[in-house]
């Protein structure tokens, strides 16, 4: 399961380059537009107190845009550091809201998650932990979400939420066949020794998660 993980984290990568590119190169534009005006700062010396002054103003907002694309690449990378830790531990302890928030920033990776689907994370305030191995539970997550997306067309709605320790996956727009309900059974099997997994397909497709060890 760990090289499965692992597998599916390199074929994430280029996504990954990809969601970290966009504000790296908002950061080095808003950057660069600040060292232009300090190298002009000797010739705008006699400006008026009102044009220094939407100087200043410019400064500030690219500041701020600087500090944004830094918070959005500093996400990109936590989520990446968490995986790769996480792969490594194996059987561990996991704080499940906090897994399910770097999961779903991992998966951002993917195109389809990213712009083909609306996403409705709802995770309450308690911290539930959980032994369990991550690497079965990530690869069933990550599985079932994936199921539901090559099941469904663009515009699919996919609701992840964490209720009293309760993972549950959501596709309103899924219609649970022969051959979606195998494939969400077959990325669940390695978790089932660690969880009580229900599939419900009275509205859509509704996995819960149920952890044994909490």
């Amino acid at each position: 399961m760990k090289e499965q993980i692992l597998a599916h984290m390199g074929s994430l990568l280029g996504g990954v380059v990809h969601n970290l590119n966009t504000p790296l190169m908002w950061v080095m534009g808003r950057a660069q537009l600040i060292q232009s005006r300090n190298e002009r700062i000797e010739s705008i010396k006699d400006l008026s107190e009102d044009d220094l002054a939407k100087i200043k103003e410019k400064n500030e907002k690219d500041i701020s845009s600087i500090l944004e694309g830094a918070e959005k690449i500093d996400f990109i990378l936590k989520g990446l550091g968490y995986k790769i830790q996480m792969v490594n531990e194996g059987y561990t302890s996991v704080e499940l809201r906090e897994y399910l928030e770097m999961e779903t920033n991992f998966l951002l990776a993917d195109m389809r998650f990213k712009h083909d689907t609306k996403r409705e994370i709802r995770l309450n305030s308690r911290s539930h932990y959980a032994k369990v191995d991550y690497n079965a539970l990530s690869g069933a997550v990550t599985g079932i979400i994936n199921a539901m997306m090559d099941h469904t067309d663009k515009g699919r709605t996919i609701k992840v939420s964490l209720e009293n320790g309760v993972i549950h996956l959501v596709c309103p727009e899924l219609k649970l066949g022969e051959a979606s309900r195998a494939q969400i059974e077959a990325c669940s099997r390695e978790l089932t020794s660690h969880a009580d997994i229900f599939i419900d397909d009275s509205e859509g497709a509704h996995v819960t998660i149920t952890l044994k060890d909490l």
